[in-house]
C-alpha cells in the first residue's frame, strides 16, 4: 500500500505548485510572470543581484517580455549601474509605450546621467499617457532646470504645485526656479513653510542661499549650519558659509568653513576655487594661491582657478600677464592690476569701477582704487576711496596704515594719527602702526607742547621692539626736561 501513498503525495505537491504558480500570476496565463512575482519581493527586500538571476531566467522564457525589462532595470538602477538601466528601461519602452511608470523611470535615470535633453524626451512622453502626474511634472521640471530653462522649468512645477500641493520636492524646485528668475520674494514664501513643513538640508541651504541674496547675512548664516546639521556633508552649505564670512571680512570663521569641508573630504574643484575666491575677496593672497593650486591638481582645466591664480600673481608683481573679462569678477581685478603695473593708471580705474558694479560687495576695489589715484595724485579721490575702504571694510588694518600714510605725505597729521590708532585697536602689536603713531604723535607735540601729551606720545617706545625714530625719541625727553626746569 506504500505506493498508493506515494502517488497521494506526488498528487499533493503538484497541485501546491499549481496553487503558488497561480497565486505569483494572479492566475495569469504568463510564464514569466511568476519569475517577475519573486523578483519584486527579492527587490523589496533589497536582495538586488539575487532578483536579477530571477529575472534572466525570465528572459529565457521570452525576450520580448516588456515588464522583465523594466524589473531588470529597477535592479541595475539600484545596484548602481545606470547606463545599463537606461538601456533596459529603453528596450521595455519600445516593447510597451503605454507602460504608466516605464517613461517617468527612464526619465529619472537619464538625469542621474545629466542626459537632460533625452530625459526631457521621456517625461514629455510619459506626459502624454498620464497627463495628470505631479512625479512626471516635477521631472519634466528638473530637466528644464538643469539646462537653465528656468521659466519652462517653473511652468512644469507650478504643474506639478496644482496636482498635488503637499509634493514638497516640487515646491523646493520652484522655490530654487523663482531664485534663478529674481522671483525672490515667491521663493522666500515658499522656503519659509518647507523650513517647518518639511525642513531638510536643502531647504535649509536654498533658504540660506536666498538670504544671502537678499542681504540678510545673519539668517543666512544661521539656516546654512542648520543643513550642516542635517547633512555634515552638504558641500554648498559649506561654501556658502565661507563666502559669507569672507565678505563680512572674518578671516578665521571662513578658513574655518572650508576647512571643516576638507576635512570631511568633501574636496574637489568647486571646493578649491570658491575657497581660493574667498580669499582673494579676504585679500589674503598667500592663502588664495595655495588654495587655486589645489583645483588646479583637481582640475588642470580649471579657467577659475586660472584667473585666481592670475590675480595673485598681478597683486604681487610676479609674471605679470594679461587677462579676458569674464563672469568671474576677480577677471576684472587681475585686469585692472595687470594695467595697474603697465603704468595705466586711468584704464585700470576704470576696470576697478566697474568691478564694483559688476559685485559691490567687493570692497577691496576701493583699495585697488586708492592706489591708482595716488598714482595720479588725485587727493580726493585717494581719500575718498580709502574713507569708503575703512566704512565698509572697517576690519581691514592695513586700510587704516595705508591711509594714514598717504595722509603723512599730505602734511594731515591729526587725521592720520586718527586712522593709526584705529589700526592699533585692530592689531595692537604691529611694529609699522606703532612706529608710525610715535612719528606722528612726536610731530604733534612739538607743534603744541604738552607735558601729558608727551609722556603719552613716549610710552608708546615702550611697545616698540626697534623704533625707526630715535632723534625724535631725544627730542621730546629734552623738551620733558625742560619743561620739568
Amino acid at each position: 500500500m506504500g505506493w498508493i501513498e506515494d502517488i497521494r503525495q506526488r498528487i499533493k505537491q503538484l497541485n501546491k505548485s499549481v496553487d503558488e504558480y497561480k497565486k505569483e500570476t494572479n492566475n495569469q496565463q504568463i510564464p514569466s510572470l511568476a519569475y517577475v512575482n519573486r523578483a519584486k519581493k527579492m527587490i523589496e527586500k533589497g536582495q538586488f543581484p539575487e532578483a536579477k538571476e530571477i529575472l534572466d531566467q525570465a528572459l529565457v522564457i521570452s525576450d520580448k517580455d516588456a515588464i522583465v525589462y523594466k524589473y531588470l532595470g529597477v535592479c541595475e538602477e539600484k545596484i548602481g549601474h545606470i547606463e545599463a538601466a537606461i538601456n533596459l528601461y529603453k528596450k521595455s519602452a519600445l516593447l510597451d509605450e503605454q507602460d504608466k511608470k516605464i517613461w517617468y523611470k527612464l526619465g529619472m535615470a537619464q538625469v542621474m546621467l545629466k542626459q537632460y535633453q533625452d530625459a526631457e524626451k521621456s517625461f514629455e512622453a510619459a506626459h502624454k499617457i498620464t497627463p495628470v502626474n505631479t512625479d512626471v511634472e516635477t521631472g519634466w521640471g528638473m530637466t528644464l532646470l538643469k539646462q537653465k530653462k528656468y521659466k519652462e522649468a517653473y511652468e512644469k512645477f507650478v504643474n506639478a504645485i496644482k496636482i498635488n500641493r503637499y509634493n514638497y520636492a516640487a515646491l523646493l524646485l520652484c522655490a530654487i526656479s523663482e531664485i534663478r528668475l529674481g522671483k525672490y520674494d515667491d521663493a522666500y514664501k515658499k522656503l519659509s513653510f518647507l523650513i517647518k513643513a518639511n525642513p531638510t538640508e536643502s531647504c535649509m541651504y536654498e533658504f540660506a542661499n536666498l538670504n544671502y541674496i537678499k542681504e540678510n547675512y545673519d539668517d543666512a548664516v544661521k539656516y546654512a549650519k542648520y543643513a550642516v546639521e542635517y547633512n555634515q556633508s552638504m558641500l554648498p552649505a559649506y561654501i556658502l558659509l565661507g563666502k559669507i564670512y569672507a565678505m563680512k571680512q572674518d578671516y578665521e570663521r571662513s578658513k574655518e568653513s572650508f576647512s571643516k569641508a576638507f576635512e570631511k573630504e568633501l574636496t574637489n574643484e568647486l571646493l578649491y576655487t570658491e575657497w581660493g575666491n574667498a580669499m582673494l575677496t579676504l585679500f589674503k593672497i598667500g592663502d588664495a594661491r595655495e588654495a587655486f593650486n589645489k583645483a588646479l591638481q583637481e582640475n588642470k582645466e580649471s579657467k577659475d582657478a586660472y584667473i585666481g591664480l592670475c590675480m595673485c600673481d598681478n597683486v604681487e608683481g610676479v609674471d605679470i600677464r594679461d587677462i579676458e573679462l569674464s563672469d568671474n569678477i576677480f577677471s576684472y581685478e587681475a585686469k585692472g592690476f595687470y594695467l595697474f603695473r603697465q603704468g595705466e593708471y586711468s584704464s585700470a580705474v576704470d576696470i576697478f569701477k566697474q568691478a564694483l558694479v559688476k559685485e559691490p560687495k567687493e570692497v577691496f576695489n576701493y583699495y585697488f582704487l586708492a592706489k591708482c589715484y595716488e598714482k595720479l595724485n588725485n587727493f580726493t579721490m585717494v581719500t575718498d576711496s580709502y574713507s569708503k575702504l575703512n566704512k565698509f571694510n572697517p576690519n581691514f588694518e592695513q586700510g587704516y596704515v595705508d591711509f594714514a600714510k598717504y595722509l603723512i605725505k599730505n602734511k594731515d597729521l591729526k587725521e592720520a594719527q586718527r586712522k593709526l590708532r584705529k589700526a592699533k585697536t585692530l592689531n595692537p602689536e604691529n611694529q609699522e602702526t606703532l612706529n608710525l603713531l610715535f612719528y606722528v604723535g612726536a610731530l604733534l607735540v612739538k607743534e603744541n607742547i604738552c607735558e601729558y601729551n608727551i609722556r603719552e606720545v613716549l610710552s608708546l617706545v615702550d611697545e616698540i621692539e626697534n623704533l625707526e625714530y630715535p632723534d625724535l625719541k631725544e627730542d621730546l625727553e629734552g623738551i620733558l626736561k625742560d619743561l620739568k626746569k
